[in-house]
């Protein structure tokens, strides 16, 4: 639960922010597709950060910390969103993606470390063809779930209401993000689940 709600959040997101520059500012693909270059830049920096020193020290404690700075990100993004001009780049917008980033990077070495510790090394393999398997339902079920939301919500109505449901897909995420850390504190309940090994 905690991975499909993840990979949901971050795929149906990524889709969502393109799609408002494209289809409510009509901005270029190739403006729209850099937009996420932040993310990508945080989640570079963070993974790196996490495989190498957090996950080692602080072993399954590093997810929810990394969707709490997730969840910062989006409700950043939300705030850029909400004093963003309708017509205009939102440019206060990238800080906040940068903040995702972060904070998925921060998630996902944690999570697949927690996943695949107690398993033998026969059963690695097997188990990571699961996880991602799961990984590309949650992706299915976030472009689904929050594209639906912006492009009900957008319909025909312009820039403002283009704006008007980015923010919903959002919210949207937020909720979802919420349910990862519920199951992610589910996932790693155990005594023994915050030694590593």
């Amino acid at each position: 639960m905690a991975s499909a709600s993840f990979f949901a959040v971050t795929n149906g997101l990524m889709m969502v922010i393109v799609l408002q520059l494209q289809l409510g500012l009509h901005t270029g693909v190739l403006a729209a597709g850099l937009t996420l270059a932040p993310w990508s830049a945080g989640l570079a920096v963070a993974s790196w950060a996490a495989g190498a020193r957090l996950v080692p020290r602080f072993g399954h404690r590093t997810m929810p910390l990394g969707l709490a700075v997730l969840l910062t990100g989006a409700l950043a993004a939300i705030a850029a969103y909400r004093t963003a001009d309708p017509t205009a780049y939102p440019a206060p917008l990238l800080p906040a993606l940068a903040v995702v980033g972060l904070g998925a990077g921060l998630f996902t070495p944690a999570f697949f470390t927690v996943a695949l510790r107690p398993l033998r090394p026969q059963e690695i393999g097997s188990a990571a063809g699961l996880l991602n398997a799961v990984q590309q339902l949650g992706a299915t079920l976030g472009v689904a779930v929050l594209g639906s939301v912006y492009l009900h919500a957008a319909g025909p109505g312009g820039a403002a209401a283009s704006l008007h449901a980015v923010q919903l897909a959002f919210r949207s995420a937020v909720a979802l993000t919420v349910i990862s850390l519920v199951a992610a504190r589910m996932m790693t309940g155990g005594p023994e689940a915050g030694t590593v090994r």
